[in-house]
């Protein structure tokens, strides 16, 4: 009984168990409604569940939950449980519910990130990065929505596929910043209008590309880079000041 606890807490097998998933999860898209695929996966669920009872076993429950990991894999396995019954639903449920749970089991290739090295390092440096960028995102954020209305007032009846409402602006503005096919938007305006707001409207969305799309995304991509890499950077300042201090003492010798 102990051989077999052992097994399904070996991470290497566990490892082994996703990434083969993983693959069936890949070629079952290309038979959806295969029942072998579904067999598969189900038995792949099925290794997790056993996993999650394992250690539970070895560890006790509190133990067991006291590891982030270990919360996030059973969040992941719950999440994933219902594709289970995948197999036997197909007569009984309408399409959209067997979408549904099919989609289920995709969850459970997350358990590949607790494997990736220095992993803990980098959740670490993006909670800093997230938290030195929240400011200046909020800022953007709030430049958004505000451009986002003011363009909705002034072009929302010549460009309504664009500027319609303050959602659709919302969206046409975001892909502005983004400078992902910005020109489409001042050229759908101009081919509905005067000249003159024509070239009113250029001038407006290439500052607002400049502003928000070039300056405004640099601005927050810098400060998030930034503060990644901050924790790499106080370590090699860390070392570097041992190895001044060493160098001093060898020289008074």
């Amino acid at each position: 009984m102990n051989g077999i606890r052992e097994l399904f807490c070996n991470e290497r097998i566990i490892l082994t168990a996703i990434v083969l998933n993983t693959i069936i999860l890949f070629l079952g898209g290309f038979w959806p409604n295969s029942l072998l695929f579904d067999l598969s996966d189900a038995a792949f669920t099925l290794i997790f569940v056993c996993e999650a009872m394992a250690k539970i076993s070895k560890y006790g429950w509190k133990n067991y939950w006291q590891s982030g990991w270990n919360k996030f894999d059973f969040i992941i396995l719950l999440i994933a449980l219902p594709s289970l019954a995948g197999p036997f639903i197909e007569l009984s449920m309408g399409t959209n519910a067997i979408l549904a749970l099919r989609s289920m089991r995709l969850f459970k290739s997350f358990k590949m990130l607790r494997f990736i090295p220095n992993i803990q390092k980098l959740l670490k440096g993006l909670k800093l990065a997230v938290k030195a960028s929240l400011l200046v995102l909020l800022a953007f954020i709030v430049m958004l929505v505000i451009f986002s209305i003011l363009s909705s007032t002034i072009f929302g009846n010549i460009a309504p596929e664009y500027f319609g409402n303050p959602a659709i602006s919302l969206y046409s503005i975001f892909r502005l910043f983004s400078i992902e096919g910005w020109y489409e938007l001042p050229d759908a305006i101009a081919a509905n209008s005067s000249p003159s707001l024509a070239f009113f409207a250029r001038c407006y969305f290439s500052i607002l590309m400049f502003l928000g799309g070039i300056i405004g995304m640099s601005l927050i991509n810098s400060i998030f880079v930034d503060a990644m890499v901050e924790d790499n950077n106080d370590e090699v300042l860390e070392k570097l000041s041992k190895i001044e201090k060493q160098l001093d003492e060898l020289k008074k010798k």
